[in-house]
């Protein structure tokens, strides 16, 4: 944009030069047709020489004016300036006036100008010189003052536009604030104190990020309905199906009532998050953890903690919840008594721990956990989606999950390690 700006200015500069320097020069020829009058009506034809004085400033040596004359018969007159300096003219044929810029004496830059003439019967030349090298200096001193003040111009004019426009971006401030603590959770929406300009923008955009929150909790909400309103319909199917001694009808009803208390389950386990949200460790881990207990009641675990995290990650909470939540909870389908969950975040990563000392599982068997549906004990309850769920959420940030024995507990060990993007 600068560049074209100057360019532009360097353009209207330019042509203002050249209709400077063509209205200097026709300034000039006119001077030069008045003195080749003047010395015409001094002509004598007769004696060929110039009976009447001109002006004195063609007698000074090397004025920068000058006159010759050439008739057609031979004779050549000459003004005194020229001193003993070679005078050209172009070829002596008749026809109408013309000019041209030639070299002159010393570093003069002369302008001459030459016509025909016929008088008393006998034809003669007159050409006549006036050196505008001073004109045309002047011109080019014009030229490169317009330039420096063209450039100038601009500079000030794009510093102007700077500011101008940073003064009128910096009422933005306070929404791009508010975006900051919309991003880290701490707001629901934009304030609305914001200029009146973008206002509009502003109350579309918190109408959508509204509308988004609202979807978001009611496709949450809408799997936990789903499994209460068939929890009834699906007893009864168990007790006809007992009645009338259908086993495999019996099966699929109870492989349905394992799906209906799993999501039931999941959404106790992330029912307090929230979408959007940053996720708190310690806050939201301890709030889990009764959860989990809660849930667990009959089998008396003793849960141990591990928190060393700062009080906020920029890591979804409902996302978070529903990793570690899965995680528990199939540490406490399997533990004995004790469940051990240590949280660490630092530097470019979280690593999250979690240990049981139930019995473990073989080596060889450890990465079918993690396929969806997959069950290695058909005796315990669940459907195998716990632990996909946990996969699928630890490849959506490109994580990492492992499988080993625990060194204290002697059941299973369980890492998931997330990358922090800042």
């Amino acid at each position: 944009m600068a560049g074209l700006l100057l360019l532009v200015l360097l353009v209207l500069l330019g042509i203002a030069a050249w209709i400077g320097r063509e209205a200097a020069i026709q300034f000039a020829l006119s001077r030069l047709h008045h003195d080749a009058e003047a010395i015409i009506t001094s002509i004598d034809i007769d004696a060929q020489d110039i009976t009447t004085p001109v002006s004195p400033i063609y007698r000074q040596p090397l004025s920068g004016h000058y006159y010759l004359v050439r008739f057609d018969d031979g004779p050549e007159l000459r003004s005194r300036s020229l001193w003993d300096e070679p005078f050209q003219i172009s070829d002596a044929t008749p026809g109408p006036p013309h000019f041209w810029l030639a070299p002159g004496p010393g570093k003069q830059r002369l302008l001459i100008w030459q016509q025909h003439f016929e008088k008393g019967g006998k034809g003669f030349f007159i050409a006549i010189a006036e050196d505008v090298a001073p004109l045309l200096a002047a011109i080019w001193q014009f030229l490169w003052f317009g330039a420096i003040a063209s450039l100038v111009a601009v500079s000030l004019l794009l510093l102007a536009q700077r500011w101008l426009i940073r003064r009128a971006f910096s009422r933005l401030d306070k929404v791009r604030a508010d975006l900051r603590e919309i991003r880290e959770g701490d707001r629901e929406e934009i304030g609305s104190d914001v200029p009146a300009e973008v206002r509009p923008v502003v109350r579309e955009f918190n109408q959508l990020l509204q509308n988004w929150k609202q979807h978001h909790e009611r496709s949450h909400n809408a799997v936990g309905n789903l499994a209460h309103a068939l929890k009834t319909p699906l007893q009864l199917i168990l007790s006809e199906s007992r009645k009338r001694n259908l086993p495999a009808i019996e099966a699929q009803g109870k492989r349905m009532q394992s799906l209906i208390d799993h999501e039931l389950k999941r959404a106790r386990i992330t029912g307090r998050s929230t979408a959007g949200r940053h996720f708190s460790p310690k806050t939201d881990l301890e709030a889990l953890v009764e959860t989990m207990a809660a849930l667990h009641q009959r089998k008396g675990l003793q849960f141990t903690t591990s928190i060393d995290a700062p009080e906020r990650l920029r890591l979804d909470q409902n996302d978070l919840m529903e990793l570690t939540g899965n995680l528990l909870d199939n540490a406490a389908k399997w533990a004995q008594k004790r469940i051990r969950m240590a949280l660490k975040a630092g530097g470019d990563s979280l690593s999250l721990v979690i240990e049981d000392d139930g019995p473990g599982i073989d080596e060889n068997q450890r990465q079918a956990l993690l396929e969806r549906g997959n069950r290695l004990d058909e005796n315990h309850p669940g459907h195998g989606l716990g632990l996909a769920i946990v996969n699928d959420i630890v490849t959506l940030y490109r994580g990492k999950i492992e499988f080993d024995a625990s060194p204290e507990l002697a059941g299973l060990r369980v890492v998931v390690t997330l990358p922090l993007d800042g």
